[in-house]
C-alpha cells in the first residue's frame, strides 16, 4: 500500500467510532492544509503579517 493511503487510513482509524462522514472528511482536509502550510514554511513561501493584512483588506 502506498504511503498516502496508509496516512489516510491512520487518520480515519484514529477518529471516534461515532464520527460522521463529514467529520472524517474535515479531519483529512485539515491534515492536508496543515501539511501544505508546513511545506510552504519550509520552502520559505510565506508573506509578512503586514502583507496579509493588506491583501485581506482588499476583500
Amino acid at each position: 500500500m502506498n504511503e498516502i493511503k496508509e496516512k489516510m487510513i491512520k487518520i480515519i482509524t484514529e477518529q471516534p467510532e461515532d464520527s460522521s462522514f463529514n467529520e472524517i472528511l474535515h479531519e483529512l482536509s485539515f491534515t492536508v492544509m496543515v501539511n501544505n502550510g508546513l511545506q510552504d514554511s519550509l520552502q520559505n513561501n510565506v508573506i509578512s503579517t503586514e502583507q496579509l493584512k493588506k491583501d485581506v483588506s482588499k476583500w
